[in-house]
């Protein structure tokens, strides 16, 4: 903050040699991806110590540019002069684009602006990467790994054309994998429903490169340095990520619902089509 009286500054935000704690409010792995690397540029602009409280520290823990911020698990308890949460927090009314905490509607930006803007930093794209060991490659040919499962219906992609896109692969000469909780099945492919995230970090490490929606797999792809196509009409261009991003979307047909402000999104109701739900368009 900065407070001025009679135009003259009588007080300013001091965090130097401070003890910060920064909550990030969210499990979703996007926005946990999304948000960490602003926790690193706060430090150093306010030359403070920063204590991080995610669901995910073990992801950043032996990152370099990570080295200097102290993790703790959420809920645990901490000394510290201040405190900065992270995430969404909807209005009464059940919108975010209504709530005066934040300085701009948050469904109309990119995910990473979420913490510069609370935290008080420039909005840059930032990846600081993600702890991970390689080991070995779970194929000896090249493949690539594909991703058709997100969190809501509007985010997906219907399953014909991900066979086509996966016969199209396979006749470049590509094993192709499915990595995905659910089950799949597409002649040829191999699906993959592990739960341990090293395995997945080692599958996407090791592929050419990741197909996949505005999902987590694609975040964690992202982090890991590789390359990414990202089909998504859900989501305008700039939300997610562009950086080592190839992007995929129809803009002469029904787009960007997501970031419209006219729009409430509701994640309870996997159907959710704010125009034409319940009509063939959808």
């Amino acid at each position: 903050w900065l407070i001025r009286i009679n135009g003259n500054e009588v007080d300013r935000i001091n965090l130097e040699n401070k003890r910060v704690l920064i909550s990030f409010e969210s499990k979703s792995i996007g926005d946990t991806l999304a948000w960490a690397p602003y926790v690193v540029d706060f430090a150093k602009k306010h030359k403070c110590k920063v204590v991080l409280s995610t669901f995910h520290n073990n992801w950043f823990k032996g990152v370099d540019a990570y080295s200097d911020i102290e993790f703790i698990s959420p809920g645990q308890s901490t000394v510290c002069n201040s405190v900065y949460r992270v995430g969404w927090f909807r209005s009464d009314n059940g919108r975010w684009d209504k709530f005066d905490s934040y300085p701009n509607p948050l469904n109309s930006q990119p995910l990473q602006k979420t913490a510069s803007d609370i935290l008080g930093l420039d909005h840059v794209e930032k990846n600081y990467g993600i702890s991970f060991k390689p080991k070995n490659r779970p194929y000896k040919n090249k493949y690539v790994v594909i991703a058709p499962e997100s969190t809501a219906g509007c985010k997906e992609w219907v399953l014909e054309n991900w066979i086509e896109l996966s016969k199209m692969l396979k006749s470049k000469g590509y094993e192709i994998m499915i990595l995905s909780l659910n089950k799949y099945n597409i002649d040829g492919v191999q699906v993959n429903n592990t739960r341990d995230w090293n395995e997945v970090f080692n599958c996407l490490h090791h592929a050419e490169f990741f197909v996949g929606l505005s999902s987590g797999l694609s975040w964690i792809n992202w982090s890991l340095g590789k390359h990414t196509v990202m089909i998504s009409g859900f989501t305008a261009k700039d939300h997610e990520f562009s950086s080592n991003c190839t992007r995929i979307q129809n803009e002469h047909a029904c787009n960007s619902c997501w970031g419209n402000i006219n729009f409430t999104f509701d994640s309870g109701d996997w159907d959710w089509c704010p125009i034409w739900k319940g009509t063939d368009k959808q």
